[in-house]
């Protein structure tokens, strides 16, 4: 009995360095396949189209409807802070 519990820790052990052994095997693969493509296209970058600068408005914002209203919004907490104060 206490072999096959041997056997079996043995069995798990290599089964848990074959399965980090490939997860890392893939990893490092997986970097070389991204450094050795981002080498490669590096030349063709200039082909893109640089994305163009955002102009400032001509004229100043209005105010967003949620600023327009914080007054309401806090008069009304106060409201509620003050009734339940009573």
């Amino acid at each position: 009995m206490e072999t096959d519990k041997i056997g079996m820790i043995k069995s798990a052990l290599i089964l848990l360095v074959a399965g980090m052994g490939t997860t890392f095997l893939f990893l490092v693969i997986q970097a070389l396949v991204t450094n050795a493509l981002a080498w490669f296209t590096k030349p063709f970058a200039a082909l893109l189209a640089e994305p163009a600068p955002k102009k400032a408005p001509a004229s100043p914002a209005k105010k967003p409807a949620a600023q327009e209203d914080e007054g309401a919004v806090v008069a009304a907490i106060a409201a509620v802070l003050h009734h339940a104060s009573k």
